[in-house]
């Protein structure tokens, strides 16, 4: 009965495996079959169809080719480069005595290593988005699909003898203080983020309901909404990569559990 069971949860995972697959096939579609929209001419359709149909009417799926732009860019937060979205990751790494009980029930004392996050910060800058060769349209990043950079990642060894924390955070020296039986291994800096003036690929909605024209998610669930660093040539690649595993990975479940159902009936029929 347990091989039957098996296979039946093998199949139940492979049909979810092909439904992720058909997800990004679906995705892939819109990558090759959308064409790419410069902003004036998004600007244009908007001011035809708003000007008869009224503002909050205007809905347009499509991708744009540009770079990443703000008027007031940030400066991030551990790089210290311009700009428009950053994401910064500060991990305290060390070591702390625990007791441990073997399965005599004896008790001892070992050094067990762990991670802490003391610091996770994430940015946007106000009123960004994308700029081509005609114009500039903002970008709401809610709910994307987000392809970034890495703008940072360093480890720095601390004093294993060293209980205290000090780390450095906008060129600030922060002391959490220590707890004795803790022994510092190091800190792990990381940041990712989207810099000012990098080549930007969107595929999404370009709507004004909000009152402002922007690219966004659409409202159709199925469709995409990507903002990536990545080309459109890239992404296409990578989808189908993931396409191909996830094809031969639900085929490999199939038959997994059409091989533990064959081997539980006949099991349960005696046969075997």
């Amino acid at each position: 009965m347990g091989l039957l069971i098996g296979g039946a949860a093998l199949a139940v995972i492979g049909v979810i495996v092909w439904i992720i697959k058909g997800k990004r096939e679906g995705t892939s579609a819109s990558l090759e079959l959308t064409d790419t929209s410069s902003v004036a001419e998004v600007n244009e359709v908007y001011q035809s169809i708003s000007g008869s149909m009224g503002s909050g009417s205007f809905t347009h799926f499509c991708e744009i080719k540009g770079v990443a732009h703000a008027d007031r860019p940030l400066t991030s937060e551990l790089s210290n480069e311009p700009v428009v979205y950053y994401k910064s990751i500060v991990e305290h790494q060390y070591e702390k005595l625990e007791n441990k009980k073997d399965s005599q029930g004896n008790i001892t004392k070992q050094w067990v290593k762990h991670t802490d996050v003391v610091s996770d910060n994430e940015r946007w800058a106000e009123g960004w988005g994308v700029k081509d060769s005609t114009g500039f349209i903002q970008i709401d990043p809610a709910k994307a699909k987000l392809h970034t950079e890495e703008l940072m990642e360093k480890f720095e060894r601390g004093d294993n003898q060293n209980s205290g924390l000090n780390v450095k955070l906008g060129g600030l020296n922060i002391n959490l203080g220590g707890n004795n039986g803790h022994k510092t291994i190091g800190y792990n800096y990381r940041e990712i983020g989207i810099r000012m003036n990098t080549d930007l690929y969107v595929l999404g909605d370009a709507n004004d309901r909000d009152g402002v024209l922007r690219m966004s998610k659409p409202k159709d669930g199925g469709q995409p909404f990507i903002v990536s660093t990545k080309s459109e040539d890239e992404l296409v690649s990578g989808l189908g990569s993931s396409i191909k595993r996830l094809k031969i990975g639900a085929y490999v479940l199939w038959g997994l559990g059409a091989a533990c159902a064959i081997a539980g009936l006949l099991n349960v029929l005696g046969i075997f």
